[in-house]
């Protein structure tokens, strides 16, 4: 007899579950990282979920859900998301023509509302996060009588999810863990329900950002307890409270929990961009992030890493990329104290050119109270290939007698 959760989820409907997916999702990579596995110390194997239709594994309980509707149930949809779990109840919406309004907040990514506009789903804004949007999807499923599908606490939903770790199983025949991000709850659950059919040892850890820390709070209280969260980047997994459902599984089934800060999770967006080619959004890298600053003791063992989701801003992705280079050393902001006189900034330029240094950008300030008379500070932003040029630029300028501070 199979593993039963106690609560009305069974691995038969995990199994179900990807016949459902069959013909609408994608088997996504696994792919063996030998660069994340030098910098872990662990066997790194990625599971790009970021490759999954709309962008995310959300796709995969959104489409069962609305799949396992009944037919009173199917002539509208609603659901409130941060982003992710809105494209996947679109996207699925759009496959089997039913109605759907997607409730995001007001600060939502502009690419996921764009994304879930083209799936022909009904847009409505309220609240600052995914918590607060919650209450205006429940009073508009009151009115118009439509169905509410819940992004993690609902059976089909878990059991969607939980095709991520058939897939796994399929391509990695033997796992010692698997890492995955925590939001509600949702995928980790699914993930917990199928792994722990087939292994029993396998070891699920989750990760939480540190700002939203809603599961490892309830998990450490020993029950669901809303928090107050703070800002962060990973959005997708910020959530005030876990499912009465997810909370249960989670207790039970997975052996630990971690978080990460938003530094953290943005070196691994970084690393996953630089080093493996991979565009994932915060929350699809804190599994990684976690990994990367050894916060889950899984040194010389086989992991599989599930990267969640590739949904993320150009705007962020861009600010995450500079702040990546000025933290690896790749770009150096420096003031630099010159005089007031015409070509001046030209013999400067010129000195850092010299060095085969990139100006990425140049401020001039003459107004500060600590510059003399006569007297500007240059901020300068350049980009170096190795970290001996910054060397050999200082050394140069004090040379030649400027005055000058890092940044």
């Amino acid at each position: 007899m199979g593993f039963t959760c106690s609560l009305t989820i069974a691995y038969n409907d995990i199994l179900q579950a990807k016949e459902a997916l069959a013909d609408v999702t994608r088997k996504t990579p696994l792919d063996f990282s030998a660069t994340f596995s030098t910098l872990t110390g662990s066997k790194i194997y990625l599971k790009l979920e970021n490759l999954q239709k709309t962008g995310s594994f959300k796709v995969r309980g959104a489409y069962n859900k609305l799949a396992n509707l009944k037919n009173d149930e199917k002539r509208r949809v609603i659901a409130a998301s941060a982003g992710n779990h809105a494209q996947g109840v679109a996207f699925a919406a759009s496959k089997l023509g039913i109605l759907c309004t997607i409730v995001m907040p007001e600060m939502a990514s502009p690419a996921k509302i764009a994304a879930v506009s083209s799936y022909g789903a009904k847009i409505v804004l309220a609240g600052s996060t995914f918590d607060e949007s919650l209450p205006k999807a429940i009073e508009i499923a009151k009115d118009t009588s439509a169905t509410m599908i819940h992004p993690f606490d609902d059976p089909h939903v878990i059991a969607g999810q939980g095709t991520v770790a058939l897939e796994l199983l399929e391509d990695l025949e033997k796992v010692d863990a698997v890492v995955a991000p925590v939001g509600g709850g949702g995928l980790i659950s699914g993930l917990a329900l199928a792994m722990k059919e087939k292994h029993r040892n396998v070891k699920i850890v989750g990760v939480q950002a540190a700002a939203a820390p809603s599961m490892v709070t309830s998990v450490q209280n020993g029950k669901i307890t809303n928090i107050t969260m703070e800002r962060t980047i990973a959005d997708g997994i910020a959530v005030k409270n876990p499912g009465e459902l997810t909370f249960k599984i989670v207790n039970e089934y997975v052996d630990n929990l971690v978080t990460v800060d938003d530094n953290e999770i943005a070196e691994a967006v970084y690393l996953l961009l630089e080093r493996g080619k991979i565009v994932v959004e915060p929350a699809g890298a804190a599994a990684l992030a976690a990994l990367l600053h050894h916060k889950t003791e899984l040194e010389g063992k086989k992991v599989a890493v599930i990267v969640s989701g590739g949904n993320i801003d150009m705007p962020l992705l861009g600010q995450l990329i500079q702040r990546g280079l000025a933290r690896s050393g790749r770009i150096v902001r420096m003031v630099i104290e010159l005089f007031d006189r015409p070509g001046a900034l030209k013999d400067l330029l010129i000195i850092i050119a010299s060095k085969n240094a990139n100006v990425l950008d140049v401020q001039q300030d003459r107004l500060g109270q600590k510059i003399g008379l006569g007297k500007v500070d240059v901020l300068l932003s350049f980009e170096i290939a190795r970290r001996d040029q910054i060397k050999e630029i200082t050394k140069e300028l004090s040379n030649l007698g400027y005055e000058y501070r890092m940044l």
